[in-house]
Formats: structure tokens, C-alpha cells, sequence
């Protein structure tokens, strides 16, 4: 028994070392915050700072799912489609013979009638046509109880009677009669009927409608600005009617087509849907076939998801910096062509092209002819923003008030008055930005894109944005940088460990690529780092990304 009791002991003990070690695992692999709330230590993190490391969680922020958006045009293939309404002349009804005949004690035969269904909507021209035999007398014939011929036939081949389409209904009752003699009571009213038929114009619409499909992501469809259908139809002009075609159950084309000519349908980007959505062609007349049939979508330059975090003065160095060449900040330096900088171009008064030109000598012209206005799409300016005489009132003037439609498509980028035109709440750039024309004419203005206008966004009223207002936004002054006694650490943590990521990360408009196969991606950000308020912008590459979260630390390191 003895022996068995020590055998108990040296098991639990076994058991004992056991749970310990699980429990010390288990709080080891805790995080930290709970950690240290588990054992008690609550003084080691105080307020989101981290003592022993000494750093400072300016931004802590769980991410999810970042939509990848093609800012690019975007097309979806259609299949080739045949819509076609065929009309032919068909025997509705036919009868071989019939025999009517009235006397006074001979009434049996006197009514024959015949039984017509169709399809009223698509049978047109209906002809009641027949050969007389024997007769006498006059013959009445009624359509639904409405007489359509009362008279004799003197004739053995009459010709066709029309059946007027307001008495023609689906189902139709079609009666021939002959009436009594009368007061000639020895005589009979007759009539022998042959080769009785009931012709018409039929329309087969069994492939009057053709459908097809295409599928907008959600993100595309909140970023669209304009959807539109081309095809090419294949018809021949004197045997068709109209074309219509809808989108999601709503008209937006019908017309007959110009048949072997590339046509275009504008879209409502309104009626368009995330997620499938449904053409409709129809056809009510002849045959088309719609060709080479594609949806081209344009989208806005999206918005990415932008995270915030604020530095203050404290861990700046004032730095003295001379003007660069090529940049607008109102300094010619010593040195630097007029056909470089803006500057420079306007204290020799010269006229400035916003956007690169072919030749880079035509960026700054002191004369510029008629027949110059248009090496420069964005139009010349001086420093006071008036276009040259002879560029007056075309596109580029920015001061005449009017979008002429001499401007390139899309023509807001190009024109101050076309920027308004679209929408007067949008903001006008009238240098071109460093991320490229599009951004010229804006919707609105987030504060890290401030900076993207050189001389500043402005509305319609030449005010700046609310977002770039100096009182509440404190810009980065470039004559300041991070002191190096501090580290600026950004840490992106992903969802897994296996999949390749790609994603560019746009602090304060100093963009970098991450590339990695990695679950957790660091990257000093001193050099990107400004006082006040800093911004970082997550921009998938070529696909959406997943990621779990973003922190950024501060960390005095000296």
C-alpha cells in the first residue's frame, strides 16, 4: 500500500508541473494589456504609454478589408445578340365549302359561323377571302355581332374583305348568313361558298427580347461616374423599327437604329446596381443584330481609408532651407530656367503652362500667337491668372466664366469654369498637383491632400477648403523635421502569414510600397513625420487587402 502511495504522490506532483507550465504559456502568449491587468502590474502601462519601452501610442486602429478600386476605364465584353420579330402572311382559318340557304320552310342553313383565335397584338391586315358558287340574293356577314358586308355577290371571285381590327378581339365570332325572301315565298335566298379563308399578317416576337448581364462591385459602383453601352447594329434601315433597350426595367434607348454604324447609349450611373444588373433589347419591327457590344465604366479617383494621429512642436528641429527650382513657392533661385519654374517664367512676364507641353521651352512663352493657345491644354496664364490675348475665351481661360466646348474630355480638369460647371461645390487647382491632372478639380479636399495644390484649392466663391483652413489644420512647416532623438515607428500588421500583400502606404503625400508574404511589416516614418496633424492613407495595388490593424509608437530613443 505504501508503495502505491508514493506512486499517487510522484503523479500528482507530475500533474502539478504540468498545469504550471501551461498556465505560465497560456500568460505569455496574452496581450500585453491583459497581461499586465492579470498579474497586477498596472503601473507599467499608464494611459497608452508603455514605461519600460518608453514609447507612446499616437494611432492604434483595426483595419478590416480595403477595397482595391480601378481608377482606370473599365470594360465588360458583351456577347453578340440577335433580336429579330419575323412577319409572315398565315391561314388563320379555312373552310372547304359551306352552303346557305333561306325559304320560307327552309331555315336550318340560313347562319354558318366560324370559330377565329389569334393573337391579336401580333396579327395585323386580317382578310376574309372565298370563291360563290350558286347564289341568289344578298349575303351578311358579321364580325363579333358587328356587320362588316351586306349585299349580293355577282361575282365567283370576289375580292378579300377586310376585317376592321377595332372588331377583332382574340376570340372572334365570324357568321354568314342569308336572309328570308319574304313576301317571294316560292322563291330561296342561297349562296354556295368555296375555299373560305381567313388570312393575316403574323409577328413571331419569340426573339424580340434578348438580356444580357454584367456585374458592378459595390466598389465600383460608389466610385462611378460614368457608364455607357457601345455596339454596332446589324439591321437593314427599311425593314426595321425601334430599338429599345432597358437597364434594370428603365428605358434607356429607343430609337431605330443606324444600322451598320457604332452606337453609343449613356447609362444613368444612378439605375446601375452593385451587383448584377440587366440589359433588355427589343425589337418590334425586322431583325438586329448588335455587334461588338461592350459596357465601359469610368470611376473617380477613390478614397482610401485615412487614419489620423497629431505631433506636436516638442519633437521638431527648426531646419533653415533654400527655394528649389521648379517648385511654387513664389522664389526664382539663382539659376533656375523660366521654362522650369513658374517663378521664374512670371518675373521675366511670361505666360506659364500649368501642365507639361511636348517641348519643354513652350512651358514658358512671352508671346504667345493664336495658333499657340492650344500647346498648352490647360491654357497660359500670368501670375495674376489672366490667359494671354489671343487665348481669350477658348479653353484654359480661366476668367471668362464660360466651359467651351473646345475643352478635351474630361473637360473639368482643363478649365476652372468647367470645374464649377459640373458641380459648384467642387475645388480648383490652377497649377497642376504633383499626383497628376485629375486632381486639378476635386469634389472635396481631405486634409493630407492639402498640400497636393501648390497655391491652394479654392471654390467657386475663391475660398479654401474647410479641411485645409489654418486654423484648424496645422500644416507642416518644411522648414521643420523630426529630431532624431525620437523614433516614428509604423507597424502594419496582416491577417496571415502565407498570401502575398501588396499596398501602398501614402503618409502625408510620401507614398512607399509594401511587399511582403509576411504577417507583420515596421518602416520608420521620421522622415515622413510633420507638425500638427498627420495622415495615413491605406491604397491597395491590383486587389483588395486585408489587414488586421495599424499602430504608429513614438519612442524617445535617446
Amino acid at each position: 500500500m505504501a508503495h502505491k502511495r508514493g506512486q499517487y504522490a510522484s503523479n500528482a506532483a507530475a500533474f502539478v508541473a504540468v498545469l504550471t507550465v501551461a498556465i505560465i504559456l497560456y500568460i505569455l502568449f496574452l496581450p500585453p494589456d491583459i497581461r499586465t491587468q492579470l498579474l497586477g502590474d498596472q503601473n507599467s502601462i499608464i494611459n497608452g504609454t508603455n514605461s519600460s519601452a518608453n514609447a507612446n501610442i499616437l494611432l492604434e486602429q483595426n483595419v478590416g478589408t480595403v477595397s482595391y478600386i480601378n481608377t482606370d476605364e473599365k470594360t465588360y465584353d458583351l456577347p453578340t445578340t440577335r433580336i429579330y420579330s419575323p412577319t409572315s402572311g398565315q391561314i388563320l382559318k379555312s373552310v372547304p365549302s359551306i352552303s346557305l340557304r333561306n325559304a320560307i320552310f327552309d331555315k336550318e342553313q340560313s347562319t354558318y359561323s366560324i370559330e377565329l383565335n389569334i393573337d391579336k397584338a401580333s396579327t395585323k391586315n386580317v382578310l376574309l377571302s372565298f370563291n360563290v358558287g350558286d347564289h341568289k340574293g344578298p349575303i351578311s356577314i358579321t364580325v363579333n355581332g358587328k356587320v362588316i358586308y351586306n349585299a349580293e355577290i355577282t361575282t365567283a371571285n370576289p375580292k378579300p374583305i377586310a376585317l376592321d381590327a377595332d372588331y377583332l378581339l382574340d376570340s372572334n365570332n365570324i357568321t354568314l348568313s342569308v336572309p328570308s325572301p319574304g313576301l317571294r315565298f316560292w322563291s330561296a335566298n342561297q349562296y354556295s361558298i368555296e375555299t373560305l379563308q381567313i388570312t393575316g399578317d403574323v409577328t413571331d416576337y419569340t426573339n424580340a427580347v434578348g438580356i444580357q448581364n454584367f456585374v458592378i462591385s459595390q466598389s465600383e459602383k460608389e466610385n462611378l461616374e460614368s457608364v455607357t453601352l457601345f455596339f454596332y447594329p446589324g439591321c437593314s434601315l427599311n425593314d426595321v423599327g425601334s430599338l429599345r433597350i432597358d437597364l434594370n426595367g428603365k428605358s434607356l434607348y429607343n430609337s431605330v437604329a443606324d444600322c451598320g454604324t457604332k452606337t453609343f447609349a449613356v447609362l444613368n450611373t444612378n439605375d446601375i446596381i452593385a451587383g448584377t444588373n440587366e440589359l433588355r433589347f427589343y425589337s418590334a419591327k425586322g431583325s438586329y443584330t448588335l455587334d461588338n457590344m461592350y459596357i465601359q465604366t469610368t470611376t473617380t479617383k477613390p478614397t482610401y481609408k485615412t487614419y489620423y494621429f497629431d505631433l506636436t512642436d516638442d519633437y521638431f528641429n527648426a531646419k533653415t532651407t533654400s527655394a528649389k527650382c521648379g517648385d511654387y513657392d513664389g522664389i526664382c533661385p539663382p539659376g533656375c530656367d523660366a521654362s522650369v519654374d513658374a517663378d521664374c517664367c512670371f518675373n521675366r512676364n511670361g505666360y506659364w503652362c500649368a501642365l507639361p507641353t511636348l517641348n519643354t521651352n513652350d512651358r514658358c512663352r512671352y508671346y504667345v500667337a493664336s495658333d499657340d493657345c492650344n500647346i498648352c491644354k490647360t491654357g497660359f496664364y500670368d501670375s495674376y491668372g489672366n490667359p494671354p490675348t489671343n487665348c481669350k475665351d477658348i479653353c484654359g481661360d480661366n476668367t471668362d466664366g464660360a466651359c467651351t466646348s473646345s475643352c478635351p474630355q474630361p473637360n473639368r480638369y482643363y478649365d476652372k469654369d468647367c470645374c464649377f460647371a459640373q458641380s459648384s461645390d467642387n475645388y480648383w487647382c490652377k497649377e497642376t498637383p504633383i499626383t497628376g491632372i485629375e486632381d486639378k478639380c476635386k469634389p472635396n479636399v481631405s486634409p493630407n491632400e492639402c498640400n497636393l495644390c501648390p497655391s491652394g484649392y479654392i471654390n467657386n466663391e475663391g475660398s479654401a477648403p474647410q479641411s485645409c483652413n489654418q486654423a484648424n489644420l496645422n500644416i507642416q512647416d518644411s522648414e521643420y523635421v523630426m529630431s532624431n532623438s525620437y523614433e516614428l515607428k509604423l507597424t502594419v500588421r496582416f491577417v496571415d502569414d502565407t498570401t502575398r500583400k501588396r499596398v501602398d502606404f501614402n503618409v502625408n503625400g510620401h507614398t512607399f510600397r509594401i511587399d511582403t508574404t509576411s504577417i507583420e511589416y515596421t518602416k520608420d516614418i521620421n522622415d515622413y513625420a510633420q507638425t500638427g496633424t498627420n495622415s495615413i492613407e491605406i491604397i491597395p495595388v491590383d486587389d483588395d487587402i486585408n489587414i488586421a490593424d495599424v499602430k504608429v509608437e513614438l519612442k524617445q530613443v535617446s
